[in-house]
């Protein structure tokens, strides 16, 4: 078995996602201001789109990285998904109009999660091929989520969120099924 040099720019960037994580959720619960908690979710979405150009530009590539990866990826969304709705739906401040917005955009991780959990917990976890429709997901999510917090938080008599929020669905949608069917396959 081959040893890998996980020691890389790309790996970094995928840690420091994860710390991002813990960031944005400190700062949902401290009750920082909404624009804090956008910033660093959005930093954090920008690492999962430099990590992987970086690793693909300089043939730094890794196992490792690219499990590390998909679970950072599923870390920072959940984990602010979760933060958002304990935190702010128990304070009364998103109601059920932008809860079905949140639940639109991670479309992708609802249908893929089970699949995900059964994956990592087998012997043989399997590295899913990184497809357009996956990153174009994740590009949408980068968007919608924000724009759906900002809508609710300064701009609660638009209605420009659910576009994004549709949209990211329809798209989410697609890269769950593709995501559970190239698992069936292998």
């Amino acid at each position: 078995m081959e040893k890998e040099n996980i020691h890389n720019v790309p790996n970094f960037l995928t840690l420091s996602r994860v710390v991002i994580t813990f960031f944005v959720v400190y700062f949902i619960f401290a009750e920082y201001p909404m624009m804090y908690i956008v910033t660093a979710f959005v930093i954090g979405m920008i690492t999962d789109f430099l990590d992987g150009q970086i690793a693909r530009r300089f043939n730094s590539i890794t196992k490792f990285g690219a499990r590390f990866d998909i679970i950072a990826d599923r870390i920072l969304m959940i984990a602010t998904v979760l933060a958002i709705l304990i935190k702010f739906s128990s304070d009364g401040v998103l109601n059920s109009w932008y809860i079905f917005q949140i639940f639109l955009t991670m479309s992708r991780e609802i249908i893929s999660l089970p699949f995900i959990i059964i994956n990592f917990a087998s012997k043989k976890f399997i590295i899913p091929q990184v497809k357009f429709v996956g990153k174009l997901t994740t590009f949408m999510q980068a968007i919608a989520f924000p724009l759906i917090l900002l809508n609710a938080f300064y701009y609660p008599n638009l209605t420009f969120s659910i576009y994004f929020a549709i949209v990211t669905s329809i798209i989410g949608i697609a890269s769950g099924l593709t995501y559970t069917k190239d698992l069936r396959k292998r």
